[in-house]
């Protein structure tokens, strides 16, 4: 109950955020004459869609008591259907306003003659959403490094809402009044701390808490295990099923984040060793994972995730996965045995084919340890399956 009313309160918070700008500028200026009820419209739909801009922040900064009511990854897919809500409020915004009259070609060519900082910073804040939200829909199909679309996704978002706000105040029809300019001025704060905070003071959070890789193995299904233990803290215990953020490398800080699931059992003892299990998906889990040796340092954010059977006390479970999803089922069914846990568990698991199930002799084994009963489904059976 407790998660649920601390869901709501955020719930509610977010929505308080998204719409006080546009009920602030109905209800700061009464006397204001209307230039229109499309163009108001129009208005009113740009300051949601800059409000949601600057809120997006907030969803992927890893705020624990955000996180603990939805869940990191119920965030992270918040966060990508209301990047392209705040993009259909901000194309309403010139459409609307052109319908009303507006020049289009003023507005929408930022290097026409007739276009002034107003337009220009609108129609450049414009595209590079466009932009934006275009590259994180088909990064995979146009072959962009990860590690490269985080950066520009950081940038081309921080740009967008410096251009934004530059068309605002400099418009300043809408923020003449002292509570307009201090509320944008709060969402600006607001943005400047979750980016300090994401980007500088977690990195030196974690300066300390180094690991150190002791192990890593091939598995079946073209993935390798990553084993990590601390070096001079005393690491983490996590719920079975929960992932981190694991970065490889000198520092902290710089590219390169990647949300793992931990394949090794929870309830971790004091500096105790951590596993990772991750398949072959791309540049960094292809070329960088397998090229790491026992004594290279890696640095985790974490534990995060809400996806754990800690959360979802029953008498007993049905666990559906495939492919590498089996890591976070791994992790409870080791927990379970760990516990001495008697509750009955059913397994799906689907894959390829028989040779590329990660886990697969280790399932059988689980199978003579606890009440797990483990019912394999593949895409191309051998014969006689």
């Amino acid at each position: 109950m407790t998660l649920i009313v601390r869901g709501i309160v955020w719930f509610g918070l977010y929505l308080f955020l998204i719409l006080l700008p546009l009920a602030t500028a109905a209800l700061a200026a009464p006397d204001r004459v209307s230039p229109g009820i499309i163009a108001e419209i129009g208005v009113g739909a740009g300051f949601v869609g800059l409000s949601l801009m600057c809120l997006e922040f907030a969803l992927i900064s890893r705020i624990k008591t955000a996180a603990q009511a939805f869940g990191e990854d119920s965030l992270q897919l918040f966060h990508n259907l209301m990047g392209m809500v705040a993009l259909l409020f901000l194309l309403a915004h010139p459409i609307l306003l052109i319908i009303y009259g507006y020049p289009a070609n003023c507005w929408l060519n930022p290097f026409s003659g007739c276009a002034n900082v107003v337009s220009r910073s609108a129609a450049l804040a414009l595209y590079v959403l466009i932009l934006l939200v275009g590259l994180s829909i088909w990064r995979k199909k146009l072959g962009i490094k990860y590690e490269l679309w985080q950066v520009t996704h950081g940038l081309f978002s921080l740009f967008v809402l410096i251009a934004a706000m530059v068309h605002i105040f400099v418009l300043g029809r809408y923020t003449t009044t002292p509570i307009m300019r201090a509320i944008w001025l709060v969402y600006a704060i607001l943005v400047t701390a979750l980016l300090l905070y994401y980007k500088i003071l977690l990195p030196i959070l974690n300066w300390n808490k180094t690991w150190e890789i002791v192990e890593n193995r091939e598995e079946r299904g073209d993935t390798r295990t990553l084993v990590l233990k601390p070096v001079g803290h005393k690491g983490f215990s996590f719920q079975p099923g929960q992932f981190a953020w694991l970065k490889t490398g000198s520092t902290p800080f710089g590219l390169g984040q990647h949300p793992i699931s931990m394949s090794s059992m929870g309830d971790v003892e004091p500096g105790g060793q951590v596993t990772f299990t991750i398949k072959n998906l791309g540049d960094w889990s292809g070329e960088e994972v397998p090229a790491l040796k026992p004594g290279d340092q890696a640095w985790l954010d974490g534990p995060h995730g809400v996806f754990s059977m800690d959360r979802e006390q029953a008498m007993g479970y049905v666990f559906v996965g495939g492919g590498i999803g089996i890591t976070p089922l791994y992790s409870m069914l080791q927990t379970m045995v760990e516990r001495e846990d008697v509750r009955p568990v059913l397994l799906f698991y689907g894959g390829e084919d028989w040779e590329g199930l990660t886990f697969r002799e280790e399932l059988d084994e689980l199978t003579s340890q606890m009440n797990l009963k483990v019912i394999f489904v593949l895409d191309n059976p051998h014969e006689g399956w």
